[in-house]
């Protein structure tokens, strides 16, 4: 059986079809059909992040926004229209999922017209009910369906749609008036409980609730998640997971607003809830982002060039969502790519301000650096490293994936930066972010060469004492 591979999205001729593919494996088809679901639902992201200039040039200039936004919340994107093929191998299950605009497009039309009939509907709602409680109601129903539209555009968008319809209220105008409407809650506690009101699902993973705009794990974040556990039925890895609860919060002038949202696997918003934090709720815990201008840095540049697609991440973990880890926990550290390629990886160490940078030794002798993946290892999640322990010191890291295809005599174009080993061993790069991030990332090849293609991906994670 062939396998598509992943088409470009090209922005200078929308009117094409644009067809998106991911290959998931399994122990069963129950299993790689939900793997090859997630996977397809990344490839999307992927596809925005890489084109995001083009994207906010299609879309407008008061759309951009919500890419940003989009940006971050990366793999929620939701799946309509998805058709999907089956190969059962003697050890394993393949399913092939396949996203095309000719037949996709005409559902997320559907459903943008279907949003916005129901936002109107809620607005003349909220005009006619002095309820407080009514109006939170309405007021969160319409911040879920706000989520909703506003991703249910982008894939249209990226599938062709001309002129897709648009919203005159925004998120943020509704948020506002639901920081107004809400008291102010004074404890951690009582905000889980709020928050938590109406979830009856089983099997809910919760990812990290982080500040808006970054990758980082706080502690508050991390208080926060492990409250709202109390009060659901979790299970701790995605893997495992019916439902996805995600979150971010808003840093106001004396609170802090928590925005949560329940998906379902196909990324469909099913709820979403908001509370008001009083300052005693957070009083002594970090809760302020460090790591501004590395996650900047790392958002601001080159993704992906070409067809080939790559993923680095955590074996049972989210890639993109933000994990958190404590002593003693250890994971896999597993690579994924959809066609022969070498590549090397970068860790970082983020601090305040500075940070530094260290290659990871995952090749051999001639080239310490470099390893590559080939034949049978394609679309498969490999594990290049197993059971790497979370110890001291603890903080925010994250390792970056760099990647090509080969050239044609079989050899690899990529040249690692270059580095200095210290007495632990590591061979780092010190300096400022920016400097560090500018000096590691753009995947320099030796001549360039556009039959070439490249790809980068990375994973981004916070450590605590347990």
């Amino acid at each position: 059986m062939k396998t598509k591979i992943l088409l470009p999205l090209l922005f200078a001729s929308m009117a094409q079809a644009v067809t998106i593919t991911a290959v998931g494996y399994g122990d069963d088809e129950g299993k790689s059909l939900q793997n090859a679901l997630s996977e397809l639902s990344n490839r999307i992201s992927v596809e925005v992040k890489s084109d995001i200039k083009s994207y906010v040039t299609t879309t407008g200039k008061k759309f951009t926004k919500h890419v940003e936004d989009s940006v971050n919340l990366s793999s929620s994107l939701p799946i309509k229209g998805a058709t999907f093929s089956n190969v059962e191998e003697p050890l394993f299950s393949q399913t092939t999922a396949t996203l095309d605009s000719a037949t996709a497009l005409k559902l997320y039309t559907y459903e943008l017209k279907r949003l916005k009939k129901e936002l109107a509907f809620s607005q003349n709602e909220l005009k006619h009910t002095k309820d407080k409680n009514i109006k939170y109601e309405l007021l969160n129903s319409m911040l879920k369906d706000i989520k909703s539209f506003n991703k249910h555009r982008i894939v249209a968008t990226l599938l062709g749609a001309k002129n897709p319809l648009t919203l005159t209220i925004t998120r943020s105008s509704v948020e506002a008036q639901l920081q107004k409407l809400q008291n102010k809650i004074p404890s951690l506690k009582i905000a889980s409980s709020v928050l938590s009101k109406g979830i009856t699902q089983k099997n809910i993973y919760i990812s990290a609730i982080k500040p808006s705009g970054s990758s980082e794990i706080t502690q508050f974040a991390k208080m926060m998640k492990e409250s709202m556990a109390q009060n659901l039925k979790t299970v701790k890895y995605p893997a495992d997971a019916a439902f996805i609860l995600k979150g971010n919060y808003e840093i106001l002038k004396n609170s802090i607003f928590v925005t949560l949202t329940l998906l379902d696997k196909k990324n469909s918003i099913l709820l979403t809830r908001t509370a008001t934090l009083a300052k005693s709720a957070y009083k002594n815990l970090h809760y302020k982002p460090k790591t501004e201008t590395f996650d900047a840095s790392l958002r601001n540049g080159f993704v992906k060039s070409g067809k080939l697609y790559v993923d680095v991440g955590f074996k049972g973990y989210s890639r993109v969502d933000g994990i958190d880890l404590e002593h003693g926990d250890s994971v896999d550290i597993v690579v994924k790519t959809n066609k022969p390629m070498c590549y090397f990886l970068v860790g970082y160490v983020l601090k305040d301000k500075d940070t530094f940078a260290y290659l990871l030794p995952i090749g051999s002798d001639n080239q310490p650096y470099i390893n590559a993946l080939t034949g049978s290892d394609i679309n498969r999640n490999i594990t290049i490293f197993d059971k790497v322990p979370i110890e001291p010191p603890f903080g925010s890291e994250s390792l970056q994936i760099f990647s090509s295809t080969f050239r044609k005599d079989g050899s690899c174009p990529l040249v690692p930066p270059r580095c200095e080993e210290n007495d632990e061993e590591y061979c780092v790069i010190k300096g400022k972010v920016s400097d560090v991030v500018q000096h590691t990332r753009g995947l320099n090849l030796k001549k360039r060469n556009y039959k070439l293609e490249k790809a980068e991906s990375s994973i981004r994670w916070n450590s605590f004492e347990k």
